[in-house]
């Protein structure tokens, strides 16, 4: 996908759901202040006025929208700097000091049953550098530019999970936020080098051992968990069974189908005359929208047939995870497997990308929970939607996981047995 990249406050506008401000808004009030000015040269001024009104006056809008969005990290609970750059960045990241001494092993562990894509380091005893995936979202018109933006539903997590507790309990000093480079550009303590602490380096839990580990992060260690976290706003998205439609490679029927059968009965009903044609274009419409919604009606059968699983074992959440931009999926297996014999089958499934259209691995990450459960993420498909009544968007691809049905699943579920897959994800794609 090519085109201009997106201008920061376009990306921000994203990041916090703000409207971006068209220019063809802003010019209708200078229309309307021009044509005011037609009626005499003594108010001429007024359509360049206009023109700072609407183009300036919508424009302060979204900054304020945008500045009110930035203003969310003050109510965390603790100083932090960098919102904005972190957001932006190209890898977004945040240095996290701690008013205690804790061991990297709780806080990796704690952030890993978040995201294991995670990175972390320790800067120093009290210091820990934490690197995070960046999302992806579709330009709002074909061709353009993906935004990239720092995940803030993950941020979000993070801060409810793991920086609550750890300020509840040892407290935060500050959060500093940016790029990756830029925070390291910031270099460490005198004379520490980056190789001295590492994630094996902590002999416990806290170095100090009048300490207890925050209850709340200790219990996110020892529970992990099993239930896949589904983004309850595909449930509402806009539009939704055109979306699915449109996202299992099937046009839905509409207007278009309605107006050729409308055609063909005005066609059949002309020899009568006039009035014929009139009752076979009204014959044809009804009989056109009882087709198109038979048609999408049996399409999205199909799709929710799969939803509910196939003969061998249930699955759950399949038309929600066609609609994830980061799609996810657990398998609970009957009987333990080995993993790297599971991991080489489903990393043999590949997908197309880039410019080059060259193949690449369609699984981006494999997690095992227990010795059960694995959680697969998958690369997620640019559907471009056949109406312009629907943005572009990405979500699980319907194709992959036919073939992923066909070569790994049904012949791991013959070998070990497969209790069921739980289907989801996030509408951002993680990148």
């Amino acid at each position: 996908m090519s085109g201009k990249p997106p201008s920061d406050r376009a990306r921000l506008a994203r990041a916090f759901r703000v409207a971006p401000t068209k220019v063809i808004t802003a010019l209708s009030i200078t229309t309307s202040f021009a044509a005011i000015g037609i009626a005499g040269a003594t108010i001429a001024f007024l359509p360049a006025a206009g023109l700072l009104v609407g183009l300036g006056g919508f424009e302060l809008a979204d900054r304020r929208a945008i500045a009110k969005g930035l203003r969310e990290a003050e109510r965390w609970g603790f100083p932090v700097r960098g919102y904005r750059e972190w957001l932006l960045a190209a890898e977004p990241t945040f240095d996290l000091e701690l008013r205690g001494i804790v061991g990297i092993d709780v806080i990796a562990q704690a952030i890993a049953t978040v995201d294991p894509s995670i990175r972390i380091r320790a800067v120093d005893e009290r210091t820990f550098r934490i690197v995070t995936r960046r999302i992806a979202l579709p330009g709002t018109k074909e061709g353009a530019s993906p935004i990239y933006l720092g995940d803030r539903r993950l941020l979000e997590e993070l801060v409810e999970r793991i920086l609550a507790p750890l300020h509840a309990d040892v407290g935060i000093v500050e959060v500093r936020m940016g790029d990756h480079a830029a925070l390291a550009a910031l270099g460490l303590p005198a004379g520490r080098a980056p190789e001295e602490l590492h994630l094996g380096e902590s002999q416990g839990a806290f170095r100090d051992a009048g300490m207890t580990a925050p209850p709340a992060l200790q219990a996110l260690v020892h529970q992990g968990t099993t239930a896949l976290a589904l983004d309850d706003r595909v449930h509402s998205l806009a539009r939704r069974e055109e979306r699915l439609l449109n996202a299992v490679g099937k046009t839905p029927a509409g207007v278009g189908t309605v107006a050729a059968v409308a055609a063909g009965g005005m066609v059949s009903g002309a020899q009568f005359g006039p009035f014929g044609v009139a009752i076979g274009a009204v014959a044809g419409m009804i009989g056109g929208a009882a087709i198109a919604i038979g048609t999408n009606r049996r399409n999205l059968g199909a799709v929710r047939a799969l939803a509910a699983g196939v003969p061998e074992f249930p699955i759950e959440g399949y038309d929600a995870w066609l609609l994830n931009g980061r799609p996810l999926f657990e398998v609970t297996l009957k009987t333990p497997m080995d993993r790297t014999e599971l991991g080489a089958r489903f990393l043999s499934i590949r997908a197309f990308s880039g410019e080059a259209n060259a193949p690449v691995p369609w699984v981006e990450g494999i997690q095992w929970i227990t010795d059960t459960v694995v959680r697969i993420e998958t690369r997620p498909t640019l559907n471009q939607p056949s109406s312009n009544r629907i943005a572009a968007f990405y979500g699980g691809s319907h194709v992959l996981f036919q073939q992923c049905l066909h070569d790994v699943l049904r012949p791991v579920h013959a070998q070990c047995g497969i209790a069921v897959v739980r289907m989801g994800g996030n509408l951002e794609r993680r990148v």
